[in-house]
């Protein structure tokens, strides 16, 4: 919700930029105090403004970095309840499961940094202090960017054996074996580029099964991992999936995508109908 009354808007900034000199000349006790005053000029009730998130977070984070942890749990838990509208990405719960994690809370804080990891998938933690990382198994191998030895041998193991089910055309055979390949993945499974292509080969099989469906809902997840909306397959195959289930306006989204990536190579061995559908829609 936006905050219409210019004159408190104006009051909020002006004792943001007091603030901001405080924290620029390295002060961060009298920056957070700053704030809070800033805090105080929001209209009852305070919570249900866009600015009552930025103000919130910005004094959490620096009672985090004084280590003053009761009144980083107390900033933390009003954070919970502003701007209710906001977007969703889980930094808020990121943010309390800190607070309770260093107020000695260490169950509270894995129930937080669970929910943050899921709504983030993993972002969150990208760069934070390792000590966060051991709260949650698996976590900790994010910060290395890399699978554990043992589970990319059995990764690469399982996605071999379902690329030979796959060449003999036992798709249902296939899927099962790139599913559990995924399913060894340390969560959230998008922070591993392993799981970029056994999505793809998922969605793969679905596609060559006719359930369009699920091919479609295998790609989606497969462009969330790294680097994945610059993938020429993964684009190509989910257009050519929505394509099948009439949403064409869809299709030719990530059809175009997959040309702009690939060029008209990509469309080679395709059946002709999707290069046809994309030259009547666009200029190429």
């Amino acid at each position: 919700m936006e905050l219409a009354d210019q004159k408190i808007m104006a009051a909020i900034e002006a004792v943001w930029q007091e603030a901001e000199v405080l924290f620029e000349n390295n002060d961060p006790a009298r920056y957070a105090l700053k704030l809070e005053e800033a805090w105080e000029l929001l209209p009852a009730p305070k919570e249900v403004y866009g600015e009552s998130y930025d103000i919130a977070l910005a004094i959490a984070e620096t009672y985090l970095i004084l280590k003053d942890y009761p009144a980083l749990l107390r900033w933390a838990n009003i954070l919970q309840q502003c701007d209710p509208a906001r977007p969703d990405d889980g930094e808020r719960e990121f943010i309390l499961g800190k607070a309770l994690f260093e107020n000695a809370d260490r169950k509270g804080a894995e129930t937080y940094f669970t929910t943050a990891m899921h709504k983030s998938a993993g972002r969150v933690f990208e760069g934070v202090d390792e000590k966060y990382l051991h709260v949650l198994p698996g976590l900790a191998a994010l910060a290395e960017e890399e699978l554990p030895t043992d589970i990319y041998e059995q990764v690469e193991a399982l996605s071999e054996a379902g690329n030979e089910l796959a060449d003999a055309d036992d798709f249902d055979g296939a899927i099962a074996r790139f599913t559990e390949a995924l399913q060894l993945l340390p969560p959230p499974a998008q922070h591993w580029e392993a799981s970029t292509w056994l999505y793809a080969s998922i969605g793969d099989m679905y596609y060559f099964k006719g359930d369009y469906q699920a091919a479609a809902n295998n790609f989606f997840d497969a462009l969330n991992g790294p680097d994945a909306q610059a993938n020429g397959f993964v684009n190509l195959r989910l257009g050519e999936s929505l394509f099948e289930l009439n949403r064409q306006e869809q299709s030719l989204e990530y059809l175009l995508r997959a040309y702009m990536l690939e060029g008209e190579e990509i469309f080679a061995e395709e059946d002709a109908r999707y290069f046809d559908f994309l030259k009547t829609r666009v200029q190429l």
